[in-house]
């Protein structure tokens, strides 16, 4: 067996196989501590070296701010597909680390109807309409299809809005005097 062990040694060319693999990560910095992320690092921070805790709290309040504003986090999206030349949501997927269906339905709320769109935008501001108008009810009216029916519908929702908005008034009134 010996013999064996050195005539492979003396004749067979064995070297030892390196495999290289290539997977993205970034380092971030918080409480003094150096952690390493594995993903693409978010775009909004691709000039960083290393992610400190307050620019990655920064980051994170953005997003937060555009999960408030589906609008925008829709047109986020569409500055993404069309700067990394990606045509999918899986591919932009891929480059957030966010669920690919969440995003198609982030995406489906540009195919609303402009005047529902510039109403959504002009109020932006006011809380009531942005939390009444989340994903689910956008999504409903773009279900509806033809531009007239989403019209309806959005004015329907907004009855709605307002008859609710009105009970909510008398209650805080009735509260106030008592």
């Amino acid at each position: 067996m010996l013999e064996y062990i050195r005539q492979l040694q003396r004749y067979a060319f064995v070297q030892p196989r390196i495999y290289w693999c290539e997977f993205p990560f970034f380092t971030m910095i918080s409480g003094f501590r150096q952690k390493f992320c594995l993903g693409s690092r978010p775009e909004d921070l691709a000039h960083l070296d290393t992610i400190e805790q307050k620019a990655w709290e920064k980051h994170q309040a953005y997003l937060n701010r555009l999960e408030r504003l589906l609008l925008e986090k829709a047109e986020y999206y569409l500055r993404l597909k069309e700067a990394h030349g990606v045509n999918t949501a899986r591919g932009l997927a891929k480059l957030t680390g966010e669920d690919w269906s969440y995003i198609a339905r982030i995406l489906r709320t540009l195919e609303l109807p402009e005047p529902v769109k510039g109403f959504l935008q002009s109020n932006k501001s006011e809380p009531v309409i942005v939390r009444f108008f989340h994903l689910r009810r956008l999504l409903d009216i773009v279900r509806q299809g033809e531009e007239r029916l989403q019209i309806a519908r959005f004015r329907e929702l907004m009855e709605e809005l307002e008859n609710g908005r009105s009970i909510s008034e008398l209650v805080r009134e009735a509260i106030e005097n008592v």
